[in-house]
């Protein structure tokens, strides 16, 4: 459940980032050297990077903090691996991103793996497998813990949309929907979608 509350978080640097193409920035040492949480879940970390036609620093920077803290992450930074895949896409590095989704995959409970699963296949081109992947991420049962999960959500970040199960089907919504674009602007075409529906 936390990973996929926390990956539901990377939308906003996705599609906070706009507008006139900012100067890309690398990580510094101050950053680097950040706790876990502030490094993949505030703007103090990655995410303060990865504005648009900037995905690859960002993605640089995740690498950087796992290979510097490797040794003592533990399973709870396996989102950073996620994090990273997504940045490639965005970057149109798309070979390194389905490299890290499907490593990230490998340790993700079963009930992580539709999404993980579309991501992949909307990245390799194959329609079919999308659809395959929206179908079973809307068959799961909503797990016991949500409700308490998405309350919790909805405390730490009030000004973000509420969570609903399944998480991420926006997501994958808007995948399917804009299959022919590229990855940052497919997983933006959520937003739209979510916005016609309110």
């Amino acid at each position: 459940m936390k990973q996929l509350l926390m990956t539901a978080l990377v939308g906003v640097a996705l599609l906070g980032a706009g507008g006139a193409k900012a100067e890309c920035r690398d990580a510094d040492a101050t950053m680097l050297a950040l706790p876990l949480h502030e490094f993949d879940q505030t703007e103090q970390g990655w995410r303060s990077l990865a504005v648009e036609g900037c995905e690859r620093q960002a993605a640089e920077a995740i690498r950087q903090y796992r290979d510097l803290n490797a040794a003592t992450l533990d399973e709870s930074a396996d989102t950073l691996i996620w994090h990273e895949g997504q940045m490639r896409a965005s970057a149109g590095e798309t070979d390194e991103a389905i490299r890290l989704m499907l490593e990230s995959r490998e340790r993700e409970a079963d009930e992580f793996r539709p999404y993980t699963d579309a991501t992949i296949a909307f990245l390799r081109r194959d329609r079919e497998a999308l659809i395959v992947a929206r179908q079973q991420l809307v068959s799961l049962p909503v797990p016991e813990a949500f409700a308490r999960a998405a309350a919790r959500y909805a405390e730490t970040y009030p000004e973000l949309p509420p969570l609903s199960w399944p998480l991420n089907l926006h997501v994958v919504d808007g995948l399917i929907a804009c299959f022919d674009q590229p990855y940052r602007e497919a997983y933006s075409c959520a937003a739209s979608i979510a916005g016609d529906e309110d």
